[in-house]
């Protein structure tokens, strides 16, 4: 190989090498879920040859991505309003009918007031959800499902507080625990299912570099090769291949899941698999870049 070559191809490795390493870690809360890849400077110093001298470029590279997650806002009653129905209950200088009244106005007060931070829950996730880029047919189906259902419960919502106007006090305690049942078994997995879409949708740039360093590599390892055999970079480029392979797949069942609607717990976990995936591809082509620092002149 012309020593021409060699440098050449030197300088254009040292342009793109350093900027593939980062670590992975997804950290999950009780009520807020918070996914973050967490930015570990990695230094990686390449030899680069000239014509007379051979110096040392030393790139660092991090890579931080972080979803808009919204939090499931606790809209239920707190003890001090539970405390303020008690003192009606219990106030002694109100008759039975001044009683029921008071009760009554506080209970729709409390309700109106429930309904109101879970529509501004909603109105959040919406406005986060229709900011989130899609890429794909199959991504932008999802993105769709998820603001048609966000749109039913805005409307879920708007009935709910429409009963109260004619409603008693049971009346009133029915619709209560519509809601409230309604919050746990729908609108909770609702929530944390597009929380989930937003992050495995923001995550998608980082494959989409990823595949453009492993195309780099590649064409790197090609380069070698051709030049002078060399079974261990071989064997390198290989374990990172299907690292990748392994990080693609686990992408795919992530997106599998959330088009399924499964529960939020899966597809975390599998985005959260992806990432690590991922990390790990990261972390083996230190080796393939390793073993070409080796092959190139000093």
């Amino acid at each position: 190989m012309k020593f021409s070559k060699i440098i050449a191809f030197a300088g254009m490795f040292a342009g793109f090498s350093g900027a593939m390493f980062f670590s992975a870690a997804v950290a999950v809360h009780a009520a807020t879920i918070v996914a973050v890849i967490a930015p570990v400077t990695s230094a990686v110093s390449i030899p680069v040859a000239s014509a007379a001298t051979t110096t040392k470029a030393t790139v660092i590279a991090t890579t931080t991505v972080s979803a808009p997650i919204i939090p499931l806002s606790d809209c239920g009653l707190t003890d001090a309003d539970v405390a303020k129905i008690a003192a009606i209950q219990n106030d002694p200088t109100l008759n039975w009918s001044q009683e029921v009244t008071q009760e009554l106005a506080m209970r729709k007060q409390l309700i109106g007031k429930t309904i109101a931070c879970a529509q501004a829950n909603v109105t959040a996730l919406q406005t986060a959800l229709a900011k989130t880029p899609a890429s794909g047919d199959a991504a932008n189906s999802i993105q769709a499902q998820l603001q048609s259902r966000l749109n039913d419960a805005a409307n879920f919502y708007t009935i709910e507080l429409g009963k109260l106007n004619g409603a008693g006090i049971s009346g009133s305690q029915s619709i209560a625990s519509e809601i409230l049942a309604w919050r746990v078994g729908t609108y909770a997995p609702l929530s944390g299912q597009v929380n989930n879409f937003i992050l495995w949708a923001g995550n998608q740039n980082l494959f989409s570099t990823a595949q453009t360093r492993m195309n780099q590599t590649q064409q790197a390892v090609s380069f070698f090769e051709n030049a002078s055999a060399n079974s261990d970079l071989q064997s390198a480029f290989t374990v990172a291949y299907a690292s990748f392979q392994t990080a693609k797949d686990d992408n795919a069942s992530a997106q599998a899941a959330l088009a399924q609607s499964l529960p939020p717990a899966q597809s975390l976990a599998l985005v959260k698999k992806s990432l690590d995936d991922l990390s790990d591809t990261y972390q083996k082509f230190y080796a393939v870049s390793d073993i070409i620092k080796t092959l190139l002149p000093q």
